[in-house]
Order: C-alpha cells, then sequence, then structure tokens
C-alpha cells in the first residue's frame, strides 16, 4: 500500500471514530519553507493538538530530523507518533483515549 493510501484511510477512520470529530486535519508535503523532519500532518482536536509522522511500514526509513522532532515534540508535552499500517490501530486508540 502506498504511504498516500494508508494515510488517507487513517484519516477517514479518525474522522469516523474520534469523539468529538476532530476540527481539522491538515497535511503537507515538505519542501524547503517547512521545518526538516517536522510531522506531516497536524490534527486539531477539541482541547490538543496531535502530530503524526505516516510511513508505509514499520520498515520505512526516516528522513533526516524525523525522530528527533517526535522526541522533541512528545517532550514538550504535545502527543506526536510514528503510524505506519502494522500500528495504525494503536495509534487510533491512542488518540481516542486523550481526545
Amino acid at each position: 500500500m502506498l504511504e498516500s493510501d494508508f494515510k488517507k484511510k487513517f484519516c477517514a477512520r479518525l474522522k469516523r471514530e474520534v469523539k468529538p470529530k476532530p476540527l481539522a486535519i491538515i497535511q503537507y508535503k515538505q519542501d524547503s519553507t517547512t521545518l526538516s523532519g517536522f510531522p506531516d500532518t497536524i490534527v486539531f482536536l477539541e482541547a490538543l493538538t496531535v502530530f503524526i509522522e505516516f510511513k508505509k511500514s514499520k520498515t520505512a526509513r526516516f528522513r533526516p530530523g524525523q525522530k528527533e522532532w517526535i522526541q522533541r515534540l512528545n517532550d514538550n508535552g504535545h502527543f506526536a507518533f510514528v503510524c505506519y499500517p502494522e500500528n495504525a490501530d494503536e495509534v487510533l486508540e491512542e488518540i481516542k483515549k486523550i481526545a
């Protein structure tokens, strides 16, 4: 499965299953104006924001800075996840708990 297809399916599940519904889901492509390695998806919930870096599989490579951004966001009280098909259910359940 392509990463883009997986991301689309996961975000559809997020909209259906997380209560209250996410206010917005912003997805973007990295370019020269974005912070290198920053998660590619931001989910705005009622009281918090979730950052998600999608990967097409558990063994997919990380670009420079991606792991560091996930760690930095979590260390500073945010919720940041790396999501791939093998852990999608677990990530969704974690988001449901914090929503």
